[in-house]
């Protein structure tokens, strides 16, 4: 007899994203937005966000129609080894984020320690203690974690708030007006705001399929995390003009915080960390059924702590291009083949290749890599999925709707 799933309501569906949406990520990426100045920043935060959270909307939807997870959902109209590419592909964005989290974190406690006590900088120390903590949160139970995990992000909420603060009624707000000299533009910001929704469509599913009402479920959970994200992106975009600088440590550093800025930025890079390195445990165990999670999760730490230590920030925009690269055109064609050539195919396609979506997957990232350096002023990623979901539908008519499978080697 199996075991009913529990439901989420649309209220703590909301609270869950916004909760997600409140993390030192979001103030970092809002933080390149500065050289465009408040007023371009902000509505390229908005735009960019409404983009990205129809999108994430839209993935939840079809996990919460289909009552499948991401990985289900995928599998289903690319195949077996599309799901295996996507699972894999997904894994190193987790490490990727994980790693990200370390640099900061250990950058950032860094800046704070010269500053309260002049202690020499110890990143690999920092790093080391930051990656292997989340270890210890493993033989913690579920809902011991939860609780640590709310207050944590709480106190991260009212630093952020602080953060606002400080940004509104500082000195420097008049040098907020007018945009700056920088290779930003309006469009590679309206696009940073995209990448970032498109990071969390490989996870929305895994809890909209759970929504007491998929349609409300689905909208609270989008709409609460786009919020959430945009006021982090702000408070971010708002405090490098303030503090006339765009590094994430120098901004908490001289915000006034002090040792609590210490403490929040410590666990708040533990426990974001915790739920990455579970993410992409529990997805390897779902590719290499025996692998234990445990193991899975220790090594996923060690080598998150290799990576930080040897990888520069310098790549963290390259990042998030490289994000929306990968599944900008991936959910095209499953939005395409969902909404448009109405196909559902249930359990047909396991264990076989869906040679159609998989090329156009691939071409797909090939163009958005191509044209990211000539983005729109929507960024490049709307225009990307469109592309892709009219040749998908385009080429499907004349296969006839015929989908080309082989059977796996």
């Amino acid at each position: 007899m199996s075991v009913p799933i529990s439901k989420i309501s649309s209220f703590n569906m909301s609270l869950l994203w916004f909760g997600t949406a409140v993390s030192i990520a979001e103030i970092l990426t809002g933080t390149l937005l500065a050289p465009l100045g408040i007023v371009q920043g902000i509505c390229a935060v908005v735009l960019g966000h409404f983009i990205g959270g129809a999108v994430l909307f839209i993935a939840g939807f079809i996990g919460a129609d289909r009552n499948c997870s991401s990985a289900e959902s995928v599998n289903l109209f690319f195949g077996r080894f599309g799901s295996t590419v996507f699972s894999l592909l997904n894994i190193v964005q987790l490490i990727g984020w994980i790693t990200i989290m370390l640099i900061i974190g250990s950058e950032a406690v860094n800046r704070i320690t010269d500053g309260l006590w002049q202690l020499p900088p110890h990143t690999f120390i920092w790093t080391s203690i930051l990656g292997l903590m989340p270890c210890i949160w493993i033989f913690f139970k579920g809902g011991c974690i939860d609780k640590i995990n709310r207050l944590i992000m709480a106190c991260l909420f009212m630093a952020s708030l602080w953060l606002a603060f400080n940004s509104l009624f500082g000195e420097n707000i008049s040098s907020a007006i007018s945009p700056q000299d920088s290779n930003m533009n309006f469009g590679l910001a309206v696009e940073l705001s995209v990448v970032m929704c498109l990071s969390w469509m490989p996870v929305i599913s895994d809890y909209t399929h759970r929504a007491q009402n998929k349609i409300k479920g689905t909208f609270c959970a989008a709409a609460a995390y786009c919020f959430g994200s945009s006021l982090m992106y702000i408070i971010g975009l708002g405090s490098a003009v303030h503090f006339q600088t765009n590094d994430i440590c120098d901004i908490f550093a001289l915000s006034g915080l002090g040792v609590i800025a210490l403490i929040v930025i410590l666990l708040s890079t533990i426990t974001t960390n915790f739920v990455a390195i579970n993410s992409a445990s529990l997805c390897f165990n779902h590719l290499v059924n025996r692998a234990s999670v445990k193991i899975t999760f220790i090594l996923i730490c060690f080598l998150s702590i290799v990576m930080a230590y040897f990888i520069s920030m310098q790549q963290y925009e390259n990042f998030l291009y490289f994000i929306g690269a990968i599944f900008a055109p991936l959910f095209a064609v499953l939005f395409s083949e969902f909404f448009l050539l109405r196909n559902t195919f249930g359990k047909i396609n396991m264990d076989k290749i869906v040679i159609k979506n998989c090329l156009l997957w691939l071409i797909g990232f090939i163009i958005y890599e191509y044209l990211i350096d000539y983005t729109t002023f929507i960024g490049i990623t709307f225009p990307v999925m469109l592309g892709i979901a009219i040749c998908n539908f385009i080429v499907s008519q004349l296969l006839s709707q015929k989908l080309i499978c082989v059977k796996k080697f």
